[in-house]
């Protein structure tokens, strides 16, 4: 009876003695760690502990500390946000205010090693502006509403607010303009995008490469000549930038598929040495073209492998105004010779300022090889040639749109009777292409 009076006691009292010896045995642990340790040194003198260094403050607590307005001396080799931090946390006394880094060691009467220290300061001369919305302007909070996060470089984040100021102050504080995207993109390139010549100005003072790729793998001209932003383009020219640069190849998947010109975008894919002024040309802008002309582009400048010119681009799309341009006629001034051709009657005349200085009877194209009606420019001129397809002589040539077609000399009966040409007397043909220039229009009609 007794033996189980024991059992019965042993077993409800053991668990409990067991669990308090286990607190015990773990809070005296604890009580020997760092965790308890660092507490109960505050109380401790300093001549019976050895000091330790506060926990390093994060980047965002250090870079919160600085004004965005303020203008820091650089650091020596400083290239970036990671290098302006790093700084910062050791100290430097080009970066840190004297404040800042007063107590950073240890005095020498401390025991141990000396510590250096990096105390948080709060550098502010005012109290921060609140931003009242609809009051007051959002521009002027830009650079502390927009988020901050470490995937972008402050100077590309700075560029998508079109704040060209601030991409200045952060240059000053050391950050790096070349600094490129995760995924290789630059702040010159997201600024030629976004159509801001000011902020191409901008980062050229800062000493970028305004030749340095982007995410495209193309020098930025090439992307600016392929969005109609004459600013851009008038920018970079002027910073010296070559107007003729080619396009690398192969040329990506996104530029292709951005690209809508489908004679564009064919040329891209199997074409070589494509340049800013064919894409002006196939895209019909004028003042792109214009602009890369008076800098130093060369409309005789082709594709490296089929040998396309500019014009040939803007034949093929029916761009008679640019055709003149890059074919040397002046941009403001208007055309004063025209000539027309009738399907119909079958005869041609030429006018100037309004006035028929010259018509004749001619010979359009028969059944099966009919004229096409519509508006041409004279692009080149030949006294003598012949042609490459039915080798027979076609004197005072006159070449329409860089075509097939012309006027030419030839037999002329009063009626449809080549294979496609417009047919003149001899002495009619020699007078027109007297009169004409290349660079003239030509419309024929029914």
């Amino acid at each position: 009876m007794k033996a189980r009076w024991i059992q019965t006691l042993v077993a409800l009292g053991l668990p409990p003695v067991a669990g308090a010896a286990a607190f015990v045995a773990f809070f005296t642990i604890l009580k020997e760690t760092r965790l308890f340790s660092q507490s109960s040194s505050k109380a401790a003198p300093a001549s019976h502990s050895t000091p330790e260094a506060p926990p390093r403050s994060r980047p965002a607590e250090l870079r919160a500390a600085i004004p965005a307005e303020r203008i820091f001396t650089p650091p020596p080799g400083t290239k970036s946000e990671t290098g302006v931090v790093k700084a910062l946390a050791s100290g430097g006394e080009s970066v840190l205010p004297q404040a800042a880094v007063e107590g950073a060691l240890e005095k020498p009467g401390s025991v141990g090693p000396p510590v250096r220290r990096v105390p948080v300061v709060e550098v502010r001369r005012d109290a921060p502006r609140v931003w009242r919305p609809i009051l007051d302007p959002v521009a002027d909070f830009w650079p502390s509403l927009w988020p901050r996060t470490d995937a972008l470089p402050v100077i590309f984040q700075a560029v998508l607010l079109r704040d060209a100021e601030h991409v200045a102050r952060l240059v000053a504080m050391g950050f790096s303009p070349e600094e490129k995207t995760f995924f290789g993109d630059t702040a010159l390139c997201a600024a030629v995008r976004s159509g801001q010549d000011d902020m191409v100005r901008t980062l050229a003072v800062c000493g970028v490469d305004l030749n340095d790729p982007g995410r495209e793998n193309q020098a930025p001209i090439l992307i600016a000549s392929l969005r109609r932003n004459t600013p851009v383009l008038a920018a970079l020219t002027e910073l010296g930038v070559d107007p003729n640069t080619r396009f690398k190849s192969p040329v990506s998947r996104e530029i292709v598929e951005r690209c809508t010109i489908k004679d564009l975008r064919n040329a891209m894919e199997s074409d070589r040495g494509i340049t800013p002024l064919v894409c002006c040309a196939a895209r019909g802008d004028v003042e792109g073209a214009v602009t890369l002309m008076r800098a130093g582009a060369r409309p005789g400048m082709c594709t490296s492998r089929y040998h396309r010119y500019p014009l040939n681009f803007a034949a093929t799309q029916g761009y008679l105004f640019l055709m003149r341009v890059l074919l040397g006629r002046d941009p403001d001034s208007e055309p004063d010779t025209l000539v027309t051709v009738d399907l119909s009657s079958q005869r041609a005349w030429v006018t100037k300022k309004g006035q028929v200085v010259a018509t004749t009877s001619v010979s359009t194209g028969r059944e099966g090889y009919r004229t096409p009606a519509g508006r041409y420019v004279i692009t080149d001129k030949h006294r003598t040639h012949t042609s490459t397809l039915y080798h027979v002589a076609m004197p005072w040539f006159m070449r329409l749109n860089c075509s097939a077609i012309g006027l030419h000399s030839g037999y002329v009966t009063g009626r449809p009777a080549s294979h496609g040409c417009i047919r003149l007397p001899y002495d009619m043909a020699k007078l027109f292409f007297s009169l004409t220039q290349v660079g003239d229009e030509v419309q024929i009609v029914h």
